[in-house]
């Protein structure tokens, strides 16, 4: 007879992924996070044109995730980059890639 080991996730650790996933839950931010994922460092304008958004779409997807600490941003002259700053993000989009398969 075998034994099952019970996994208890704790709340903090569930509550946490809980907000990732929330922040991450939309069609454009995963489009958003997948382009930064394989393109690097991007600008509001190379992200809005690669996905074919709107700029203030774009602008206010891009914001979003970076008030929740899942993109870092830095500004340069007028432009302003921004770049994958949680790795949890990234882990997400590889399960949704595998849920795709």
């Amino acid at each position: 007879m075998t034994v099952k080991t019970r996994v208890v996730l704790p709340f903090d650790v569930a509550d946490d992924t809980a907000n990732v996933l929330r922040c991450l839950g939309h069609p454009v931010r995963l489009q958003i996070l997948n382009l930064l994922e394989s393109e690097g460092e991007s600008t509001v304008t190379e992200v809005y044109e690669a996905l074919g958004l709107e700029q203030a779409v774009a602008s206010q997807h891009l914001s979003l995730m970076n008030n929740k600490g899942i993109l870092e941003r830095r500004k340069e002259g007028v432009h302003v980059f921004y770049r994958i700053g949680d790795d949890r993000a990234v882990k997400v989009l590889a399960c949704v890639r595998r849920v795709k398969e």
